[in-house]
């Protein structure tokens, strides 16, 4: 009994917390408008407020906080705040919110998905022939700048759908990709059609399409024998390429044929031409290469040298100071010691003096004692000889 009415305590604020928010995903194509609307039941309302991605005021009631003319306000009351986005960009995406505020504050989330069509793609057809005379076609078909990825396919004549080697790359800021399909035919008559098809989610069910027909391509590489001709016989300009826009004629390895040689549908005499002014340009280049490699390790060098005999005067110049030190220290302590000596036999002078002089006063001192104690001897005799009676005397 107590579990139970427990439960039921904790599921009325869980139930009011999944009323109060709610969510939902708009995807719109970049260019579009995009419109939010915000919608909340009869109530006690005080104000709505619509927040951008990036957590700022759009809207608060019908005052507009955002000086931007790309937001729009649509309608304003009591139970609804409505607004657009005008030429939406992949900027403008990300979760939008609208905050109604009452007795408690309520959200609504609006997942925005902003979508890039790719644009109209492009159609390459290049003929590679081989040693053993076989040649296939390879054809690439390019579309750029959308997101997400496209779906390509390829449709041939008979109605056969395939899909061909696809590529994506992401552009810097990681939202558009740039993509490609490549599709090789071995075998394809005169009279064959190959389709690129772009499938994608901002195109609304409808296709891009680039036909391939292959009268085009014979039609291209007679054109394209015609400029080699052109070219061989002018030579005037021998690093200007052989190949045209349509159609490219060169040697590759393919997956299914690795092991075998491929060469390209030339004369035999305009390829020689080709591969000895070929020869001679590498060789130019390499001449020129070689010449500033050796250019630049002589610079090197020198700089080397100038450093290294900067050293050798900043050596000089120190060695040279201290030796001037030395010599000058050196004459100091010749001249010290000489005064020092000077001093001493000017002490020993001036303590052989003083003791000189103290033997004399102490002579006197005792010649003078000596002749007190004689005097005193005198005197006292006198007097003994002055009391001996007169008869005595």
């Amino acid at each position: 009994m107590w579990w139970r009415l427990c439960s039921l305590l904790a599921w009325f604020p869980l139930q009011e917390a999944f009323l109060t928010n709610h969510r939902e995903t708009v995807t719109v194509e970049e260019g579009q408008t995009l419109t939010l609307k915000c919608v909340i039941s009869q109530g006690k309302t005080t104000s709505l407020q619509w927040l951008a991605p990036s957590g700022f005021t759009i809207f608060l009631n019908e005052h507009p906080a955002l000086k931007n003319s790309k937001y729009q306000l649509l309608h304003h009351s009591t139970n609804q705040l409505s607004i657009s986005v005008l030429n939406v960009t992949q900027q403008d995406e990300g979760v939008y919110k609208c905050l109604h505020y009452s007795n408690s504050v309520r959200t609504k989330e609006v997942k925005v998905i902003v979508l890039a069509t790719p644009s109209m793609p492009t159609l390459e057809a290049s003929v590679i022939r081989m040693q053993n005379g076989k040649a296939h076609i390879t054809l690439k078909c390019s579309t750029v700048r959308s997101k997400p990825p496209p779906q390509i396919t390829w449709i041939l004549g008979n109605g056969i759908e395939l899909y061909g080697e696809t590529h994506h790359e992401f552009e810097t800021d990681g939202k558009k990709c740039n993509s490609s399909s490549i599709l090789r035919v071995h075998t394809l008559d005169k009279s064959s059609t190959v389709d690129c098809v772009i499938r994608h989610k901002g195109l609304q069910g409808r296709k891009l399409v680039a036909p391939f027909r292959s009268e085009d391509l014979v039609t291209d590489r007679e054109t394209a024998s015609d400029a080699l001709e052109k070219s061989s016989l002018s030579s005037q300009d021998p690093e200007q390429p052989t190949s045209t826009v349509a159609v490219m004629e060169d040697s590759r390895t393919t997956e299914s044929d690795k092991e075998e040689k491929e060469q390209t549908t030339q004369d035999p005499d305009l390829a020689s031409e080709a591969s000895l002014q070929y020869v001679g340009v590498i060789r130019r280049k390499n001449g020129i290469l070689l010449l500033t490699l050796v250019s630049f390790l002589v610079f090197i060098l020198f700089i080397i040298v100038q450093l290294f005999i900067m050293k050798l005067r900043k050596a000089h110049v120190v060695w040279k100071r201290e030796n001037e030190i030395s010599e000058h220290t050196l004459e100091s302590y010749k001249s010290r010691s000489n005064n020092e000596e000077t001093s001493s036999q000017e002490k020993k002078g001036q303590t052989f003096h003083s003791k000189s002089y103290m033997s004399y006063i102490t002579r006197l001192y005792s010649e003078a004692k000596t002749k007190r104690k004689e005097n005193a001897q005198n005197s006292k005799l006198k007097e003994e000889l002055t009391h001996l009676p007169e008869s005595i005397v």
